[in-house]
Protein backbone atom coordinates (compact mmCIF):
# COMPACT_ATOMS: atom_id res chain seq x y z
CA UNK A 1 0.00 0.00 0.00
CA UNK A 2 2.85 2.49 0.42
CA UNK A 3 4.06 2.51 -2.85
CA UNK A 4 0.14 3.20 -3.85
CA UNK A 5 0.11 5.98 -2.22
CA UNK A 6 3.83 7.01 -3.12
CA UNK A 7 2.28 6.76 -6.88
CA UNK A 8 -0.59 8.38 -6.32
CA UNK A 9 0.87 11.22 -4.85
CA UNK A 10 3.62 11.30 -7.92
CA UNK A 11 0.84 11.49 -10.08
CA UNK A 12 -1.12 14.03 -8.20
CA UNK A 13 2.08 16.41 -8.72
CA UNK A 14 2.61 15.22 -12.08
CA UNK A 15 -0.44 16.50 -13.07
CA UNK A 16 0.08 20.12 -11.46
CA UNK A 17 3.32 20.17 -13.26
CA UNK A 18 1.82 19.97 -16.71
CA UNK A 19 -0.84 22.56 -15.86
CA UNK A 20 1.84 25.18 -14.60
CA UNK A 21 4.32 24.04 -17.39
CA UNK A 22 1.14 24.95 -20.02
CA UNK A 23 0.34 28.22 -18.00
CA UNK A 24 4.01 29.65 -18.40
CA UNK A 25 4.58 30.00 -22.30
CA UNK A 26 4.41 32.80 -23.77
CA UNK A 27 1.15 33.46 -25.44
CA UNK A 28 2.52 35.93 -28.29
CA UNK A 29 5.07 32.67 -29.41
CA UNK A 30 4.17 31.01 -32.34
CA UNK A 31 2.56 27.89 -32.06
CA UNK A 32 5.39 25.83 -32.94
CA UNK A 33 7.91 28.15 -30.19
CA UNK A 34 4.93 27.05 -28.07
CA UNK A 35 4.95 23.21 -28.54
CA UNK A 36 8.56 23.11 -28.07
CA UNK A 37 8.38 24.99 -24.86
CA UNK A 38 5.53 22.68 -23.97
CA UNK A 39 7.48 19.28 -24.77
CA UNK A 40 10.38 20.80 -23.30
CA UNK A 41 9.20 21.71 -19.94
CA UNK A 42 6.74 18.73 -19.99
CA UNK A 43 9.79 16.59 -20.89
CA UNK A 44 11.83 17.75 -17.87
CA UNK A 45 8.73 17.37 -15.68
CA UNK A 46 8.32 13.29 -16.36
CA UNK A 47 12.10 13.38 -15.80
CA UNK A 48 11.58 15.11 -12.41
CA UNK A 49 9.04 12.91 -11.65
CA UNK A 50 10.96 9.38 -12.65
CA UNK A 51 13.95 10.51 -10.27
CA UNK A 52 11.43 11.46 -7.32
CA UNK A 53 9.77 8.07 -7.93
CA UNK A 54 13.25 6.52 -7.92
CA UNK A 55 14.06 7.75 -4.77
CA UNK A 56 10.76 7.62 -2.83
CA UNK A 57 10.89 3.83 -3.76
CA UNK A 58 14.50 3.48 -2.56
CA UNK A 59 13.51 5.17 0.60
CA UNK A 60 10.35 3.13 1.28
CA UNK A 61 12.35 0.10 0.96
CA UNK A 62 15.27 1.43 3.09
CA UNK A 63 12.39 2.18 5.91
CA UNK A 64 10.74 -1.37 5.24
CA UNK A 65 14.24 -2.45 5.75
CA UNK A 66 14.72 -1.11 9.05
CA UNK A 67 11.43 -2.16 10.14
CA UNK A 68 12.13 -5.68 9.32
CA UNK A 69 15.57 -5.46 10.97
CA UNK A 70 14.25 -4.22 14.17
CA UNK A 71 11.01 -6.56 14.28
CA UNK A 72 13.23 -9.95 13.28
CA UNK A 73 15.08 -9.11 16.40
CA UNK A 74 11.95 -9.47 18.67
CA UNK A 75 10.12 -12.45 16.84
CA UNK A 76 10.87 -16.49 16.20
CA UNK A 77 12.87 -16.74 13.33
CA UNK A 78 10.04 -18.79 11.85
CA UNK A 79 7.86 -15.71 12.02
CA UNK A 80 10.65 -13.81 10.03
CA UNK A 81 9.42 -10.99 8.17
CA UNK A 82 10.25 -10.89 4.22
CA UNK A 83 12.73 -7.85 3.38
CA UNK A 84 12.40 -5.63 -0.13
CA UNK A 85 15.56 -5.61 -2.34
CA UNK A 86 17.17 -2.40 -3.12
CA UNK A 87 17.39 -1.67 -6.53
CA UNK A 88 20.59 -3.87 -8.09
CA UNK A 89 23.24 -1.47 -9.42
CA UNK A 90 23.55 -0.41 -13.68
CA UNK A 91 25.26 -3.01 -15.30
CA UNK A 92 28.97 -1.91 -16.17
CA UNK A 93 28.99 -1.80 -19.93
CA UNK A 94 30.93 -4.49 -21.85
CA UNK A 95 34.15 -2.51 -23.54
CA UNK A 96 33.22 -1.88 -27.09
CA UNK A 97 34.79 -4.33 -29.76
CA UNK A 98 37.84 -2.92 -31.78
CA UNK A 99 37.18 -1.54 -34.96
CA UNK A 100 39.78 -0.56 -37.15
CA UNK A 101 40.82 3.83 -37.76
CA UNK A 102 42.33 3.27 -41.28
CA UNK A 103 42.76 0.24 -43.86
CA UNK A 104 45.63 -2.20 -43.20
CA UNK A 105 48.48 -0.78 -45.08
CA UNK A 106 50.35 -4.29 -45.47
CA UNK A 107 48.64 -7.42 -46.46
CA UNK A 108 48.49 -11.07 -45.05
CA UNK A 109 51.71 -12.40 -45.37
CA UNK A 110 53.54 -9.69 -46.58
CA UNK A 111 55.86 -7.24 -45.39
CA UNK A 112 55.96 -3.29 -45.33
CA UNK A 113 57.17 -0.03 -43.23
CA UNK A 114 54.68 2.37 -42.09
CA UNK A 115 55.50 5.80 -40.95
CA UNK A 116 54.37 7.05 -37.41
CA UNK A 117 55.42 9.54 -34.90
CA UNK A 118 58.56 10.78 -36.51
CA UNK A 119 59.87 7.56 -37.07
CA UNK A 120 58.99 4.45 -38.92
CA UNK A 121 58.83 0.51 -38.40
CA UNK A 122 59.15 -2.45 -40.71
CA UNK A 123 55.92 -4.80 -39.85
CA UNK A 124 55.02 -8.78 -40.57
CA UNK A 125 51.31 -9.54 -40.54
CA UNK A 126 51.30 -13.35 -40.62
CA UNK A 127 49.19 -15.23 -43.26
CA UNK A 128 46.34 -16.14 -41.04
CA UNK A 129 45.73 -13.12 -39.86
CA UNK A 130 41.80 -12.38 -38.85
CA UNK A 131 40.91 -9.60 -37.97
CA UNK A 132 38.50 -10.83 -35.74
CA UNK A 133 40.70 -12.78 -33.22
CA UNK A 134 43.55 -10.25 -31.39
CA UNK A 135 46.72 -11.36 -32.56
CA UNK A 136 50.27 -11.11 -30.59
CA UNK A 137 52.57 -8.59 -31.15
CA UNK A 138 56.13 -9.10 -31.42
CA UNK A 139 58.79 -6.27 -31.28
CA UNK A 140 62.14 -6.88 -32.38
CA UNK A 141 65.11 -4.44 -31.86
CA UNK A 142 68.26 -4.60 -34.25
CA UNK A 143 72.12 -4.64 -33.02
CA UNK A 144 74.27 -1.96 -32.08
CA UNK A 145 75.11 -0.62 -36.67
CA UNK A 146 73.28 -2.59 -37.90
CA UNK A 147 70.38 -2.58 -40.35
CA UNK A 148 66.16 -2.99 -39.04
CA UNK A 149 66.35 -5.03 -42.88
CA UNK A 150 69.23 -7.10 -42.25
CA UNK A 151 68.42 -8.24 -38.56
CA UNK A 152 64.63 -8.79 -39.74
CA UNK A 153 66.29 -11.17 -42.05
CA UNK A 154 68.99 -12.84 -40.00
CA UNK A 155 66.70 -13.14 -36.59
CA UNK A 156 64.06 -15.24 -39.27
CA UNK A 157 61.52 -14.30 -36.63
CA UNK A 158 58.89 -13.80 -40.06
CA UNK A 159 60.04 -17.87 -41.16
CA UNK A 160 59.48 -19.17 -37.57
CA UNK A 161 56.52 -19.88 -34.79
CA UNK A 162 56.89 -16.27 -34.30
CA UNK A 163 55.96 -15.51 -37.79
CA UNK A 164 53.01 -17.96 -37.88
CA UNK A 165 51.18 -16.49 -35.00
CA UNK A 166 51.97 -12.95 -33.96
CA UNK A 167 52.27 -9.62 -36.02
CA UNK A 168 56.35 -8.53 -35.96
CA UNK A 169 57.56 -4.84 -35.93
CA UNK A 170 60.78 -3.61 -35.98
CA UNK A 171 61.18 -0.08 -35.13
CA UNK A 172 64.43 2.29 -36.17
CA UNK A 173 66.67 2.62 -34.42
CA UNK A 174 67.82 6.21 -33.82
CA UNK A 175 71.74 6.62 -34.74
CA UNK A 176 71.57 2.14 -34.79
CA UNK A 177 71.40 1.94 -31.45
CA UNK A 178 69.12 2.41 -28.05
CA UNK A 179 68.82 3.92 -25.04
CA UNK A 180 70.42 2.04 -21.74
CA UNK A 181 73.81 1.56 -24.29
CA UNK A 182 76.58 4.00 -23.73
CA UNK A 183 76.28 4.22 -28.20
CA UNK A 184 72.55 5.55 -27.61
CA UNK A 185 72.10 8.62 -29.91
CA UNK A 186 68.26 8.84 -28.38
CA UNK A 187 67.84 10.93 -24.88
CA UNK A 188 66.60 8.71 -21.88
CA UNK A 189 62.82 7.95 -22.77
CA UNK A 190 62.58 8.71 -26.20
CA UNK A 191 62.98 4.99 -27.45
CA UNK A 192 60.59 3.99 -24.68
CA UNK A 193 58.07 6.73 -25.85
CA UNK A 194 58.33 5.86 -29.73
CA UNK A 195 57.52 2.19 -29.19
CA UNK A 196 54.23 2.66 -26.85
CA UNK A 197 53.44 4.88 -29.39
CA UNK A 198 54.09 2.33 -32.16
CA UNK A 199 52.25 -0.11 -30.11
CA UNK A 200 49.08 2.29 -30.63
CA UNK A 201 49.87 2.84 -34.31
CA UNK A 202 49.79 -0.82 -35.08
CA UNK A 203 46.20 -1.30 -33.12
CA UNK A 204 44.88 1.34 -35.70
CA UNK A 205 45.13 -0.88 -38.31
CA UNK A 206 45.13 -4.79 -36.71
CA UNK A 207 43.37 -6.17 -33.79
CA UNK A 208 46.15 -6.95 -31.60
CA UNK A 209 46.02 -8.78 -28.33
CA UNK A 210 46.88 -5.76 -25.70
CA UNK A 211 47.41 -8.81 -23.14
CA UNK A 212 50.31 -10.54 -25.24
CA UNK A 213 52.82 -8.09 -26.32
CA UNK A 214 56.60 -9.02 -26.57
CA UNK A 215 60.05 -8.33 -27.31
CA UNK A 216 63.16 -9.71 -28.44
CA UNK A 217 66.38 -8.10 -30.08
CA UNK A 218 70.05 -8.87 -30.72
CA UNK A 219 72.87 -7.88 -28.43
CA UNK A 220 72.29 -3.94 -28.00
CA UNK A 221 69.04 -4.82 -29.15
CA UNK A 222 68.40 -7.46 -26.61
CA UNK A 223 69.63 -4.75 -24.20
CA UNK A 224 66.49 -2.72 -25.45
CA UNK A 225 64.45 -5.51 -24.73
CA UNK A 226 65.41 -5.44 -21.05
CA UNK A 227 64.85 -1.85 -21.34
CA UNK A 228 61.12 -3.01 -22.27
CA UNK A 229 60.72 -5.54 -19.50
CA UNK A 230 62.13 -2.80 -17.08
CA UNK A 231 60.36 0.04 -18.14
CA UNK A 232 57.22 -0.93 -19.65
CA UNK A 233 55.89 -3.69 -17.87
CA UNK A 234 52.62 -2.26 -18.08
CA UNK A 235 52.59 -2.67 -21.95
CA UNK A 236 54.85 -6.13 -22.29
CA UNK A 237 53.81 -9.57 -21.30
CA UNK A 238 57.63 -10.72 -21.59
CA UNK A 239 61.41 -10.37 -23.47
CA UNK A 240 63.88 -12.31 -24.72
CA UNK A 241 67.10 -11.04 -24.82
CA UNK A 242 69.98 -12.87 -27.87
CA UNK A 243 73.49 -12.04 -26.89
CA UNK A 244 72.15 -8.98 -24.72
CA UNK A 245 74.02 -6.26 -23.99
CA UNK A 246 73.05 -6.04 -20.60
CA UNK A 247 74.48 -2.19 -19.64
CA UNK A 248 73.44 -1.19 -16.22
CA UNK A 249 70.95 1.34 -16.58
CA UNK A 250 68.96 -1.45 -18.81
CA UNK A 251 67.87 -3.17 -15.59
CA UNK A 252 68.21 0.56 -13.42
CA UNK A 253 64.78 2.13 -11.92
CA UNK A 254 62.45 -0.87 -13.09
CA UNK A 255 58.89 -0.83 -12.84
CA UNK A 256 57.84 -3.54 -10.17
CA UNK A 257 55.85 -5.64 -12.12
CA UNK A 258 56.19 -9.19 -12.54
CA UNK A 259 57.06 -9.88 -16.48
CA UNK A 260 58.29 -13.12 -18.10
CA UNK A 261 61.97 -13.09 -18.71
CA UNK A 262 64.52 -14.99 -21.02
CA UNK A 263 68.30 -14.79 -22.13
CA UNK A 264 69.91 -16.85 -25.01
CA UNK A 265 73.90 -16.30 -24.03
CA UNK A 266 76.68 -17.74 -25.27
CA UNK A 267 78.84 -19.38 -22.70
CA UNK A 268 82.01 -18.21 -24.79
CA UNK A 269 80.84 -14.80 -25.83
CA UNK A 270 83.50 -12.34 -25.94
CA UNK A 271 81.77 -9.20 -26.08
CA UNK A 272 79.10 -8.93 -23.39
CA UNK A 273 80.84 -11.82 -21.84
CA UNK A 274 78.05 -14.17 -19.66
CA UNK A 275 79.34 -13.34 -16.30
CA UNK A 276 79.53 -9.33 -16.96
CA UNK A 277 82.44 -6.74 -18.03
CA UNK A 278 83.17 -3.43 -18.43
CA UNK A 279 82.49 -1.76 -21.98
CA UNK A 280 82.39 1.31 -23.23
CA UNK A 281 83.15 2.64 -19.37
CA UNK A 282 80.24 0.83 -18.81
CA UNK A 283 79.48 -1.93 -16.66
CA UNK A 284 78.10 -4.79 -18.33
CA UNK A 285 75.72 -6.82 -16.08
CA UNK A 286 76.18 -11.20 -15.71
CA UNK A 287 73.88 -12.66 -16.93
CA UNK A 288 73.21 -14.95 -13.83
CA UNK A 289 73.10 -11.04 -11.71
CA UNK A 290 69.72 -10.38 -14.53
CA UNK A 291 68.39 -13.94 -13.76
CA UNK A 292 68.30 -13.07 -10.37
CA UNK A 293 66.89 -9.91 -10.24
CA UNK A 294 63.76 -11.13 -12.21
CA UNK A 295 63.55 -13.95 -9.91
CA UNK A 296 63.23 -11.32 -7.34
CA UNK A 297 60.89 -9.60 -8.96
CA UNK A 298 58.83 -12.32 -10.43
CA UNK A 299 58.21 -14.05 -6.58
CA UNK A 300 60.38 -16.99 -8.00
CA UNK A 301 61.06 -19.90 -4.73
CA UNK A 302 64.47 -21.11 -4.00
CA UNK A 303 66.50 -23.89 -6.48
CA UNK A 304 66.93 -23.63 -10.18
CA UNK A 305 65.49 -26.37 -12.89
CA UNK A 306 68.22 -27.38 -15.45
CA UNK A 307 67.43 -29.02 -18.61
CA UNK A 308 69.70 -30.66 -21.29
CA UNK A 309 69.30 -28.75 -24.66
CA UNK A 310 71.56 -29.56 -28.23
CA UNK A 311 74.47 -27.69 -27.14
CA UNK A 312 72.86 -25.68 -24.28
CA UNK A 313 71.49 -25.95 -21.08
CA UNK A 314 68.07 -24.37 -20.15
CA UNK A 315 68.18 -22.74 -16.83
CA UNK A 316 64.44 -22.05 -15.55
CA UNK A 317 63.58 -20.66 -11.89
CA UNK A 318 61.01 -22.18 -9.82
CA UNK A 319 57.80 -21.44 -8.72
CA UNK A 320 57.54 -17.60 -10.27
CA UNK A 321 54.50 -15.70 -11.09
CA UNK A 322 55.82 -15.43 -14.21
CA UNK A 323 58.67 -17.60 -15.77
CA UNK A 324 62.53 -16.27 -15.71
CA UNK A 325 65.12 -19.20 -18.16
CA UNK A 326 68.51 -18.94 -19.45
CA UNK A 327 69.23 -20.82 -22.39
CA UNK A 328 73.15 -21.21 -21.95
CA UNK A 329 74.86 -22.00 -25.73
CA UNK A 330 78.09 -24.08 -24.79
CA UNK A 331 81.08 -22.92 -26.93
CA UNK A 332 79.34 -20.31 -28.03
CA UNK A 333 80.18 -16.54 -28.80
CA UNK A 334 78.29 -13.26 -29.41
CA UNK A 335 75.44 -14.79 -32.16
CA UNK A 336 71.88 -15.32 -32.91
CA UNK A 337 71.32 -19.12 -32.83
CA UNK A 338 69.43 -21.47 -35.57
CA UNK A 339 70.34 -24.38 -33.46
CA UNK A 340 68.77 -23.95 -30.47
CA UNK A 341 66.36 -22.24 -32.75
CA UNK A 342 66.50 -18.53 -30.96
CA UNK A 343 63.06 -17.56 -32.50
CA UNK A 344 60.94 -20.55 -31.50
CA UNK A 345 62.88 -21.57 -28.04
CA UNK A 346 61.76 -18.17 -27.52
CA UNK A 347 58.15 -18.35 -28.58
CA UNK A 348 58.23 -21.48 -27.18
CA UNK A 349 58.67 -19.80 -23.45
CA UNK A 350 56.86 -16.10 -24.21
CA UNK A 351 53.68 -17.32 -25.64
CA UNK A 352 53.01 -18.86 -22.17
CA UNK A 353 52.63 -15.95 -20.71
CA UNK A 354 50.21 -12.59 -21.08
CA UNK A 355 49.10 -9.65 -19.57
Amino acid sequence: MADVKIVKRLAGGLAALLVAGSAIAPVQAGAQDMSSQINGQVNRAINDANRAAADAVNQANAEWNKFVQMANDTIPGSSALPRNPLPAPAPVPAPAPWAPQAPAPVANGTNGEIHAAGRSYLIWVPRGYNPANPTPVMVGYSAYQDSTENFRNYSRLRESSVGRDAIIVYPRAIGASWEGSPTASTRPGQDIAYVRAMINDVQRYYNIDRRRIYATGMSTGGGMAAVSACHMADLFAGVAGVSGAYYAPVNRGCQNLPIAFMALHGMNDTLTPYYGTTRRGQRVLPVPELFGSYAVRNGCGPGLNRAPLYSATRVSARGCRKGVEVIQVHGSNHYWWYSPSAADEMWAFLSRHSK
